[in-house]
């Protein structure tokens, strides 16, 4: 009987060690896992390049003015590029088949400029390529390329959503800044990471595959999925692509618009609306 007791309390003893020793293992991999994603989100927040394919949706019942415009340019689907220096960024946005941007945006010592210029050229090369006739109607384009976000709010009479990226720091990543979510657009396989508080208003949420992070020990790009919710604009972008680690220098525009040429580019942009609808008007 006291053999047979020993027996089963030896057995006992056994289980309990290989439980506790799954425990430690297990302890030890999530341990890992979460400082190998600190270092990987560390690394991302210091400095990144990286590359997006997008789709931007609309989630409001009455389309917002950026919804239009995106249409316009033949935008709301297309590419996105760009870098990030700590708290600095700058994004190129890409229409399908188009080997220029679209638009510019640089977000460089907390102010955001956007390259309005560039707007201004991709919506009259389109309607250009509909009706030839026009372009000799077309102002030139005599103002300073980049809009600030304060001249933008001036121009539209309300705060633009892209403001909101003036809240930007790199702090704001920090994995104690985010915690997990599952989100209904959420790719098999992925984790996914939410922050806990919107960035001016717009709510960011990042996934990523596990072999991400082990990829991105030998320099490898870190893969991701990013989902965007900007509800004062009734948008939502949905970006796939990938981010590498590295150090980069962006600085903030050279050409930008003064203060006191924002009436003459609304001005601008009325007689080119006016233009567009009397050539449609005429070929009606």
């Amino acid at each position: 009987m006291l053999t047979s007791k020993s027996t089963a309390g030896a057995a006992v003893s056994s289980a309990l060690r290989a439980v506790l020793a799954l425990v430690l293992a297990a302890a030890v991999l999530l341990g890992g896992f979460g400082l190998l994603l600190h270092s990987r989100i560390d690394a991302l927040r210091r400095g990144s390049a990286f590359h997006f394919d997008y789709t931007v949706t609309s989630t409001s019942a009455q389309p917002s003015a950026t919804w239009s415009l995106l249409e316009a340019l033949g935008a709301t689907t297309g590419t996105l590029s760009g870098q990030n220096s700590g708290s600095d960024l700058t994004l190129s946005w890409y229409a399908p088949g188009r080997e220029e941007p679209y638009t510019q945006l640089v977000l460089a010592d907390g102010q955001v400029y956007l390259d309005v210029r560039q707007i201004y050229r991709t919506f009259l090369s389109g309607l250009h390529a509909q009706y030839p006739a026009i372009a000799s109607l077309i102002p030139d384009w005599g103002l300073g390329d980049y809009i600030t976000g304060s001249q933008m709010a001036t121009l539209l009479g309300q705060e633009p959503a892209m403001n909101g990226l003036e809240q930007y720091q790199s702090g704001a990543f920090a994995l104690a800044a985010l915690e997990p979510a599952h989100p209904d657009q959420a790719l098999d396989g992925y984790f996914y990471f939410t922050l806990k508080e919107p960035l001016g208003g717009i709510g960011i949420t990042v996934g990523f595959p596990p072999s991400s992070l082990w990829s991105a020990l030998w320099g490898d790009f870190f893969r991701c999925h990013v989902l965007v919710d900007i509800p004062s604009q009734g948008l939502r972008l949905e970006l796939t692509g990938k981010a590498l680690p590295g150090e980069y220098a962006i600085q903030a525009p050279a050409s930008v618009m003064r203060d006191e040429d924002i009436a003459a580019l609304a001005e601008l942009i009325q007689t080119v609306r006016s233009i567009a609808d009397f050539v449609k008007q005429l070929v009606q």
